[in-house]
């Protein structure tokens, strides 16, 4: 028997079958990207408990088998996929399902990682109560916190970091300690927190196995429009005004160009984009209450009288109000339609609100001279200034051309523009070369000290955090 079939029965006889997949067939899932290349895997092993987790773990540890833990496997920088070589084993938590807990008085849930954001909304909604991560993907619990999950609403709830209580994790070294806790404590100022570590740590540090986070409650009203504006400078303006009139209210405000809209009303023939003429920039605004309608607040008619006075005041091309779900469909269409256009060169960026329009300006002007042909398809959180710069360029552009390309797109936001390379998707093998170029000597060797604490071995995952 090889060292891999003996090992395969170790984890089979603990397991079960349907807990260890070695089939070709079985395996694919798990080795598929949502955006790249995959790679291959000796077996997929699926604990189906928080204890054959830790168990999992020390055996994988006590035999020294490289790793990559997998969630739902809707990451985008190759954090969770097995490398080409076929050494890594995955380790899927999809399985690991102990508890889902809602405490509505403490507003809530304690969750293992296993379940995925649409189950803890379920759970929640009886309760009156969401945790509020607008996301397209519908990624495990253990996955968010581990990629520090933000998506549309980040403007008004925050992201994951700042909605996660506790965290309980599953060590390498000391191989299966369980770490962490699921008090649900609001307030917990003893010390370092592990939940702090390992959200955002892209699986480096430990397996995350069950989690507490807030709930917040449900919206009972909301008003929805898709503005069309002249630019982004605009966009920049406007902004700042809805704040102030509506205050914590506002829960999205996303920037959309003109090309983006485009590749939706192209590729998309049953979602219809409501303008006759595509403006060459647009914001999608949502405002949003948790006091029901008849209790003296009208969301929708304070909006419409919002965009009435700019419109008068001449800041607006076009508004249009509709039902939210109606105009967050063309919102969620824009990635598939995008990636229709053709080959697509994507960049995952974030600069300081006040500095968006420029930078995006400046951008604009970068892509235009070196490829002039490309077509700039960007949208994004623009609240959180965030923008995903979709290139569409030639099918035959070389790949030395992209690579300065990307290179010097990077260069403008982190070194002109004091933003990040990786606003939401994280850190992977396929950004790897960006966290050696944009982070600093001490930063990359704190973690370095870290990983060497936890994982002496190196043998878990992909996140080149050190």
């Amino acid at each position: 028997m090889s060292n891999a079939a003996g090992e395969i029965e170790t984890f089979r006889r603990r397991l079960g079958d349907s807990g260890v997949l070695t089939g070709a067939a079985d395996k694919e899932p798990y080795e598929r990207s949502a955006r790249h290349a995959g790679g291959r895997t000796v077996a997929v092993l699926r604990p189906g408990s928080d204890a054959e987790l830790a168990w999992t773990v020390r055996t994988l540890a006590a035999l020294q088998l490289p790793l990559v833990v997998q969630g739902a496997a809707t990451g985008l920088v190759g954090a969770a996929t097995p490398t080409p070589d076929g050494r890594q084993w995955v380790l899927s938590t999809q399985r690991v399902r102990d508890v889902l807990e809602v405490d509505p008085v403490n507003r809530c849930v304690r969750v293992s990682a296993g379940f995925r954001l649409s189950d803890v909304n379920r759970a929640a909604a009886a309760h009156g109560l969401v945790l509020p991560i607008d996301l397209g993907a519908d990624p495990t619990i253990g996955g968010m916190i581990a990629t520090n999950t933000g998506g549309a609403r980040l403007i008004r709830y925050g992201g994951v970091r700042e909605n996660l209580m506790d965290v309980g994790a599953v060590l390498l070294h000391p191989a299966g300690e369980c770490v962490g806790s699921a008090k649900g404590l609001r307030k917990d100022n003893t010390g370092l927190s592990w939940a702090q570590l390992l959200c955002g740590a892209f699986g480096a540090f430990g397996v995350i196995s069950r989690a507490t986070l807030k709930l917040h409650p449900v919206q009972q009203q909301s008003a929805t429009a898709l503005i069309a504006l002249s630019d982004a400078h605009a966009a920049i303006g406007l902004m700042c005004d809805l704040e102030r009139e509506f205050g914590e209210m506002v829960s999205a405000f996303e920037g959309i160009s003109g090309a983006a809209l485009e590749a939706v009303a192209l590729h998309q023939r049953n979602v219809p984009v409501p303008f006759a003429t595509m403006p060459a920039y647009a914001v999608l605004v949502e405002v949003s209450s948790a006091i029901p309608p008849g209790q003296g607040l009208d969301l929708e008619a304070m909006l419409m009288n919002w965009l009435e006075r700019r419109m008068v005041a001449g800041e607006l091309v076009d508004a249009i109000v509709d039902k939210p779900a109606q105009l967050w469909r063309i919102r969620h269409s824009i990635s598939e339609s995008v990636q229709a256009c053709g080959r697509l060169v994507a960049f995952d960026l974030a600069v300081s609100r006040s500095r968006f329009a420029e930078f995006r300006e400046a951008a604009v002007r970068v892509v235009q001279d070196m490829i002039p042909s490309a077509r700039i398809c960007d949208f994004g959180h623009l609240g959180d200034g965030g923008i995903h710069l979709n290139l569409v360029v030639p099918s035959a552009l070389d790949a030395a051309t992209i690579k300065v390309l990307r290179d010097t797109v990077y260069d403008l936001a982190v070194f002109r523009f004091e933003g990040s390379y990786s606003a939401e998707h994280g850190v992977g093998p396929y950004n790897a070369s960006c966290y050696e170029r944009f982070t600093s000597p001490l930063t990359r060797e704190l973690a370095r000290v870290l990983k060497m604490f936890l994982d002496p071995a190196r043998i878990l995952g992909n996140a080149q955090l050190s």
